[in-house]
């Protein structure tokens, strides 16, 4: 079973800077609370409340002892009608960017060198919490808390911040859900929602990393990150840093804004025993180490024309899982290997178009994600992953001031490798303040 957690995804204050950014007309800025002496203190954040309604088929039975991976919004029976074998449910949820708050400090070393920092903090949900177990708390969640140095040279950043492989993808989907819901990850908890994750656009999370980005040079870039490894639930051990890569180009023609990126991720990690008895023990049994390559790359375009935005792209991987890499919220049943450690293999492709006019925006698209089977799984069919999801989106936004209407619509549909199926619908509205 695979869920976007608070242990393992938080939609959280880089994504929403990263929608301000890529926006024609900013939703946000930052408030500056002090500037003086070089010396200057903000801060930036969103409080949002959406209603969301869904109907469609609950999770897939488990027939025969079989066991499904991944794809599972766990509806746990507690909304699903068994007589007509349906769901349907209500939440108020906080969104796509959950509710939150940042601070900054930044530093003007000299004419041409400055510090930035951000640390940034998210409540997991807005909902009652009545009844809900303890995992589903409203505890503060810290998802960046980092700084970086910005010179003519480049820009150094270090700390916990927004994961690089999946950038791309995460822009292109935020064009839609950046003030909306999308899906909501887990059906009956008002966490922080997955927009479109899973479907074809995949979310980088966020990562303890040490990056270096070139100058902008004739529109293009280059940056390479050290990133804290990726490990997850079954596979533990890495002997080296994760690294992420990314080549971008972004220039304006005239009124046409086009920017490319390309990326990539390199993991290696794996499993150790260890040694069974003392060396000359005639039960003796030396340690193993298995270990297993992780791989991505993805490429994202998007073109800007004066209200209309068209952004898409693909991706392609092992073992990087459904959702973020390496999605392991069940550590029985992981996503991004099967039961007997070998990699699966994922394909994913995403795409928006979106026109703004005045205070108005209107967002459509979708995105369809493959999951190849391994051999083992093939021949051993009592475990079902995830084959393939789809969905396809529309999204209506209206911003006055700092504030923000949202209302959207979502299909989404599901199959897994042993012929399980599941159609949702979700439908909602809601506000949001922002600054």
């Amino acid at each position: 079973m695979t869920r976007l957690r608070a242990s393992t995804l938080r939609l959280a204050p880089a994504a929403l800077l990263l929608a301000a950014l890529m926006s024609p007309s900013r939703a946000h800025a930052d408030v500056t609370l002090y500037d003086q002496n070089g010396w200057t203190f903000y801060t930036n954040g969103l409080i949002a409340s959406h209603y969301q309604l869904i109907k469609g088929d609950p999770d897939p039975a488990i027939l025969n002892g079989r066991t499904l991976s991944g794809g599972q919004i766990l509806d746990e029976q507690v909304s699903s009608n068994q007589m007509d074998h349906t769901l349907t449910m209500s939440n108020i949820r906080s969104g796509f960017v959950g509710t939150q708050i940042g601070f900054g400090v930044n530093h003007q070393i000299s004419p041409t060198t400055r510090v930035e920092s951000l640390l940034a903090v998210s409540v997991g949900g807005i909902n009652s919490n009545r009844g809900q177990d303890l995992a589903f708390n409203k505890e503060g969640d810290y998802r960046e808390a980092w700084a970086q140095i910005v010179s003519s040279w480049g820009t150094l950043k270090f700390g916990r911040m927004f994961g690089m492989f999946g950038e791309g993808s995460a822009e292109v989907q935020m064009m839609a859900w950046h003030y909306g819901v999308g899906h909501p990850c887990v059906v009956n908890h008002s966490t922080i929602a997955c927009g479109s994750s899973g479907a074809g656009p995949l979310y980088p999370g966020f990562d303890g990393a040490i990056r270096y980005t070139t100058p902008r040079i004739a529109g293009f870039q280059l940056a390479v990150s050290m990133v804290d490894p990726s490990v997850g639930l079954t596979l533990k051990y890495s002997p080296y840093p994760r690294v992420d890569s990314e080549a971008s180009y972004d220039q304006k023609f005239g009124s046409v804004h086009v920017r490319v990126l390309g990326q990539s991720m390199f993991d290696r990690i794996g499993t150790s025993t260890t040694p069974n008895g003392t060396p000359g023990d005639p039960n003796y049994m030396a340690g193993t180490l298995t270990m297993k390559n992780i791989w991505g790359v993805m490429g994202t375009a998007i073109v800007n024309v004066g209200g209309l935005t068209l952004g898409g792209g693909g991706w392609q991987g092992s073992g990087v899982g459904e959702r973020i890499p390496l999605e392991a919220a069940d550590a029985a049943h992981p996503l991004y290997q099967d039961p007997k450690g070998n990699l699966r293999q994922f394909r994913g492709f995403y795409g928006n178009g979106r026109f703004q006019l005045g205070g108005h925006s209107l967002t459509a698209g979708g995105g369809i994600l493959f999951v190849q089977a391994t051999p083992f799984e093939i021949m051993m069919p009592e475990n079902s992953p995830l084959k393939q999801q789809l969905e396809f989106h529309a999204v209506y936004n209206y911003q006055f001031d700092s504030i923000i209407l949202n209302v959207e619509a979502m299909r989404w549909k599901s199959e897994w490798s042993q012929g399980e199926t599941q159609v949702l619908n979700f439908i909602g509205a809601g506000i949001n303040y922002v600054w």
